[in-house]
């Protein structure tokens, strides 16, 4: 592991054609920054663990689905504009993605398995949004929705979220 991990404070999300792959451009509180990228192996993997934990939130409930889809959309309503975070020259592939749920938000360690790590501390609802953003990446990226959650889908699929950018 990194001898000093990098706490993220904000991140741009992003896929890249020519690399068939996610981008995240990441900044911390100081204001430095760092690219991180993710292949759609990996993100197959860590997206449906993304998503358990929050379809635990509602377990038990026979309204489960529509708890999850109101919550979600909900989520994406509240989804704040800013300016987008530029790559960084300091650019590596994250091979490891650990997950630590906690009451009110999850702890997400990306690694490289080797000397680079960072962390996000993501409240719930930003979860969601992040998810959200993810999901229309995939959509653009032509990757498979097929195992995503239909609580999931997007705000009735409208022309405004598929032209903004998503950070």
């Amino acid at each position: 592991m990194a001898d000093q991990e990098f706490k993220i404070e904000r991140l741009t999300t992003e896929y890249v054609q020519e690399e068939d792959r996610i981008r995240l451009n990441l900044e911390d509180p100081m204001q430095k920054l760092t690219t991180l990228w993710l292949t759609q192996r990996l993100l197959n993997r860590v997206i449906p663990a993304l998503v358990k934990v929050l379809e635990e939130e509602t377990s038990g409930s026979p309204q489960a689905r529509d708890l999850q889809a109101f919550t979600q959309q909900k989520a994406q309503r509240e989804i704040e504009q800013e300016a987008p975070i530029a790559a960084a020259e300091h650019a590596w592939l994250v091979r490891r993605v650990d997950l630590t749920p906690r009451p009110k938000s999850i702890t997400l360690v990306f690694s490289d398995n080797q000397s680079e790590s960072a962390r996000l501390e993501i409240p719930r609802t930003a979860l969601r949004q992040w998810l959200s953003i993810l999901r229309e990446l995939y959509r653009r990226a032509e990757w498979s929705c097929e195992k995503w959650p239909d609580w999931l889908a997007p705000l009735s699929q409208t022309t405004e979220t598929k032209d903004s950018q998503l950070h």
